[in-house]
């Protein structure tokens, strides 16, 4: 028998904002020629300097020097980062979802990001002010799908890892999840997240 949920946890990229890594900074990439955004996702969290970046091992300015160099960046620093987080767009329907659950749960945030996008996104996207102590990898210092993420973002919620619920759109995440105790369920969109919190009793 599944433990009673006591609160809900998201993941932040095409969860609650859309990420779109064929534009910003990634339009200066060869390697985007006739790829699908997908493809790029998973090839990113390939790449060395992002695992890095996201996981507070280098700085912004270490990070920019890397790219820059490995892909003939025609750009500066200060380019670098306004096109950096020049790839998020709102998803619609989320802030009013997202607020029904706060409204009864305590909500928690654990996202693989690095300290650029966490900045832009808390600037342009001011619903996450709900989340008061959201669980970072950069501050973490590891990326989903390691235990200590989701050990991390349960604690901060205050509540123990069997009594989360945990969303994500990567299967290998919800896995993760589902390992270190949590249940879990993959994003499909707001309809159908919508349709599957009021199955579980969390939206009425």
């Amino acid at each position: 028998m599944k433990a009673e949920i006591e609160a809900v946890i998201f993941d932040l990229g095409r969860v609650l904002i859309d990420v779109d890594f064929t534009k910003g900074l990634f339009r200066y990439r060869k390697s985007v020629d006739g790829r699908n955004d997908q493809d790029l996702l998973e090839e990113l969290f390939a790449d060395q300097t992002f695992v890095d970046f996201n996981t507070g091992r280098i700085t912004p300015e270490e990070a920019f020097r890397s790219l820059r160099d490995r892909y003939k960046l025609p750009v500066n620093y200060p380019t670098f980062v306004s096109e950096w987080s020049n790839i998020f767009l709102p998803i619609e329907g989320i802030p009013s979802l997202l607020s029904e659950v706060a409204a009864a749960y305590p909500v928690g945030l654990l996202s693989d990001i690095d300290p650029l996008h966490w900045e832009y996104c808390k600037k342009h996207f001011p619903f996450l002010k709900i989340f008061e102590r959201p669980a970072l990898s950069f501050e973490i210092g590891a990326l989903k799908p390691a235990l200590i993420s989701y050990q991390t973002a349960a604690a901060n919620v205050g509540v123990t890892p069997e009594h989360c619920l945990f969303i994500d759109d990567r299967e290998i995440n919800v896995r993760g999840a589902i390992v270190a105790g949590m249940q879990a369920l993959r994003f499909n969109g707001v309809s159908d997240l919508r349709r599957e919190l009021v199955e579980l009793g969390i939206l009425s």
